[in-house]
């Protein structure tokens, strides 16, 4: 996948990016050293980056709320079965939140009685 999530935005320098990157042009015997090394720095970096003050108010900034966000971000990161019932869930969630807005009374603003009551141009009479 080429989008990263934000935790790997935060934690994986451009070093694990060229060495991802270089996996395919390596010989078999290569790429799972290289791979497992690669995981290895990733690992480094997160332990690191949890363990210092600025990440965890740089999780705790970012974090988000609403769970259709949340879950679109999770789509966004996988494919297949997963993906399609993350976006089941969402789909869902969105239903309900128009269900709920539909059930909702009207604002004063977009009541129509007065305007028909008084005979104008838009009365049905």
């Amino acid at each position: 996948m080429d989008s990263q999530n934000l935790l790997d935005e935060m934690v994986n320098g451009d070093s694990v990016q060229i060495l991802k990157a270089a996996l395919p042009y390596l010989p078999s015997s290569g790429q799972s050293v290289v791979s497992v090394f690669a995981k290895f720095l990733e690992l480094q970096n997160t332990i690191h980056f949890f363990h210092s003050s600025k990440g965890n108010m740089e999780i705790c900034s970012r974090q988000k709320s609403d769970p259709v966000e949340m879950l679109t971000a999770c789509s966004n990161a996988c494919h297949g079965p997963a993906k399609e019932k993350l976006n089941n869930m969402i789909n869902t969630l969105l239903m309900l939140q128009m269900l709920e807005l539909s059930q909702k009374p009207l604002p004063p603003e977009f009541h129509t009685d007065g305007m028909y009551a008084q005979g104008g141009e838009h009365s049905y009479e």
